[in-house]
């Protein structure tokens, strides 16, 4: 090993072999933030400069858990053994044994804890764009959003423009903001981040979560463009086009929904959990919307069938779920329902247990839509809405859940309520939303209009934070 001391792209001390692998190391933290679908290419570059890189052994480990596979908590669990031999061979710097603790946490079923660890980091290296990526990816998928965006308004001002990975940690920040609802700031902020950083589609993808949970249907469509800007990304470039195909939906140009779909949502037929819920949440909008699918749920099923028993991330589980119900696997799904209901009683990890509580309410409540029992639908989706958030995911995502339960109400006559809820949805997005719109006015039309026009006039306008 060389005797020099080598620093990462955020100023951080790194133990590294030599100049080689620090340049592949640094390539690897812009991938990561860019969500660039070259990032395992260029970690493995990091890797093969220098074999006993402890970090960059931990980092691969906490990329392979944030995929929830079930066959790849076995390398991860791989990827720890190789850090701790790597950190015994050349001793490591205090933040990089903190990479390799959170990895251990994970792993030991104690993912908050593990994000937790990662944070702490941040007091000593506020910089550290590795610990506050990964946090924010963990916090996302337990949920926490409140915590998610505690840390970005700690850490993200310090990045000035002069940190060149500034505008991908603002884009984070845009993404903390919209989800807890401060849409003009997120805004704001997620413009500035696509300005600072064009390979930012974290950022692209906050500002258009902004458009969608504020009924900006047009200014969505300009926004997302033809998707050039995110050419270079991951399979999240796959759920930046089902937002765009979310706003041709809204603007009711199903024939161009369906198109996106078939040539760009699932033109790559992967069975990753994020692509599955693409899919299957889309597939399910438009059958309540009357839309006839074909056999496009088959190819769902398909990959959802391997999936029954993956049980590591409850988001996950509704979409295959949900993706079986839709092909009309049905034991499928009531094998997952199942299984959620026994890890809410017994499982190791405290945020699985939480989450699969919330999720198996929802679960069974899409089970009882598909076989026609909405009234059940309705009381079991309507349990789960308040703690949904546990599952994981974000707004946009969870909001099928919300028109799985609208619909349920409406088919099962429980036309008062149906109409308070699409009312305050309504007016959540500044009073543009065609679901909510189409439904109220079908509502109306049954005699129910008073109630809907109480509903909509007694719906405070401030959006809840």
């Amino acid at each position: 090993m060389s005797d020099a001391v080598h620093h990462d792209l955020s100023g951080d001390r790194i133990t590294v072999s030599g100049d080689a692998a620090r340049l592949a190391w640094n390539a690897t933290l812009e991938a990561l933030m860019a969500h660039a679908a070259a990032t395992p290419e260029h970690l493995a570059r990091t890797l093969g400069a220098d074999p006993d890189f402890a970090l960059a052994h931990a980092a691969k480990g906490l990329m392979l858990l944030t995929l929830a596979r079930a066959e790849l908590v076995a390398p991860a669990r791989d990827c720890l053994g190789k850090a701790r031999a790597a950190a015994v061979r050349r001793p490591v710097t205090r933040r990089e044994t903190m990479v390799i603790e959170a990895l251990a946490l994970w792993l030991d079923d104690a993912p908050r804890r593990a994000a937790e660890r990662l944070e702490a980091i941040l007091l000593a290296h506020p910089f550290d764009v590795l610990a506050l990526k990964l946090s924010h990816g963990l916090r996302f998928m337990l949920g926490d959003q409140a915590q998610m965006l505690a840390t970005l308004n700690r850490y993200a001002p310090g990045f000035g423009e002069t940190h060149p990975l500034a505008g991908f940690v603002h884009g984070c920040h845009a993404f903390a903001l919209e989800e807890r609802g401060f849409y003009a700031q997120a805004e704001r902020t997620g413009r500035r981040a696509v300005a600072l950083s064009p390979r930012d589609a974290w950022g692209r993808h906050a500002v258009a979560h902004v458009l969608e949970m504020t009924g900006r249907v047009d200014e969505g469509i300009a926004w997302l463009g033809d998707g050039r800007p995110v050419a270079h990304a991951n399979n999240l470039r796959f759920h930046i086009v089902w937002h765009l195909a979310l706003f041709r939906l809204e603007r009711g140009e199903t024939p161009e929904v369906l198109r996106l779909y078939d040539e760009e949502i699932r033109a790559e037929p992967t069975d990753d959990y994020r692509d599955i819920a693409n899919g299957a949440s889309l597939l399910a909008r438009l059958d309540y919307a009357g839309v006839d699918v074909g056999d496009r749920w088959e190819e769902l099923a398909a990959k959802a069938e391997g999936r029954i028993h993956d049980g590591r991330l409850v988001f996950a589980d509704l979409h295959y779920a949900l993706s079986l119900l839709g092909a009309g696997h049905a034991d499928g799904a009531e094998a997952i329902a199942r299984s959620l209901i026994e890890d809410a009683e017994a499982h190791p990890s405290g945020e699985r247990r939480a989450a699969a509580r919330n999720g198996a309410f929802a679960a069974f409540g899409l089970i009882a839509f598909h076989e026609g029992g909405y009234d059940e639908a309705a009381r079991l989706l309507g349990s789960a809405r308040d703690g949904l958030l546990a599952i994981g995911g974000s707004h946009a995502q969870r909001d099928l859940f919300e028109q799985a339960h609208a619909e349920s109400l409406i088919r099962a006559g429980q036309h008062d309520r149906a109409a308070q809820l699409l009312g305050e949805r309504l007016t959540r997005r500044g009073g543009n939303n065609l679901f909510a719109a189409r439904r109220l006015a079908q509502l109306r039309s049954r005699g129910a209009g008073r109630l809907a026009a109480l509903a909509i006039a007694s719906t405070p306008l401030a959006i809840a934070h």
